[in-house]
């Protein structure tokens, strides 16, 4: 790797580590496009994210501790757990072009998800935070997100708006819940030897720097901002993704 591969993934880092500390996000929504940018092949740039999930979205978790909602954490992780393992397991066999239109598909749910008290009311007001609507959803999120090489966390902070949380506690429970599940799909992209390790480690200390700033941010701003950004950056970057298996 040379000085300016090094920059590059730095950057990368710094810039996926700050929105996932600001929005919650695993950061697979920002980084994976990034990475897929530089010409690395799809299924590692799923590695190289997932390798730095855990250590971005546990410092942001850390710095935002206090919003976490311990009382559903349980079920939401559980969840998630399941669904990413399945997940994971799935994206080593699938097409990439498969894998770009689910990112895509998954992405503009994430968004109406965030929007959906304005958008259909009357479905906002019938769902109900529940230990098995938390524990679905976190299933059907990490199973639809996993696919593409994220750990839920894109889903996870319009899903739990969905169920009526607070947009500052469903960030940082998002991430918590990011940090534990990533885990288990990390230890399958190891085990099939996916992740690039230079960059991997590169854009993993980079993020953890990003995420530590973008938290403090987080906390600070209101919550009609974060969600207005979160919504217009995946949505972007879900349209890159699917321009460069499609159309290039």
């Amino acid at each position: 790797m040379d000085l300016f591969q090094f920059l590059v993934f730095a950057a990368i880092g710094l810039a996926t580590g700050f929105s996932t500390g600001l929005f919650g996000i695993g950061g697979g929504s920002v980084r994976i496009p990034l990475l897929a940018m530089t010409g690395m092949p799809l299924i590692s740039a799923f590695a190289t994210n997932m390798f730095a999930i855990p250590f971005s979205s546990g410092i942001g978790a850390f710095v935002q501790r206090k919003n976490i909602s311990w009382r559903i954490l349980k079920a939401f992780v559980l969840g998630g757990l399941l669904g990413i393992v399945i997940a994971t397991i799935i994206a080593g066999i699938v097409q990439s072009r498969v894998l770009a239109a689910t990112f895509f598909i998954a992405s503009l749910l994430t968004v109406w998800g965030l929007y959906l008290d304005k958008t259909n009311p009357e479905l906002y007001g019938k769902i109900r935070l529940t230990p098995l609507n938390l524990f679905a959803g976190a299933f059907i999120a990490n199973a639809i997100i996993g696919l593409r090489g994220g750990s839920g966390g894109t889903a996870f902070p319009p899903l739990l708006r969905a169920m009526h949380v607070k947009m500052h506690d469903a960030i940082a429970t998002s991430l918590i819940t990011s940090a534990i599940t990533s885990f288990a799909a990390l230890a399958i992209y190891l085990f099939r030897g996916d992740i690039q390790w230079v960059p991997a480690v590169v854009v993993m200390v980079s993020s953890v720097a990003g995420s530590f700033a973008g938290s403090k941010m987080s906390m600070k701003t209101d919550s009609k901002w974060l969600k207005l950004g979160l919504s217009i950056i995946v949505f972007l970057l879900a349209c890159v993704v699917v321009y460069r298996e499609f159309f290039i």
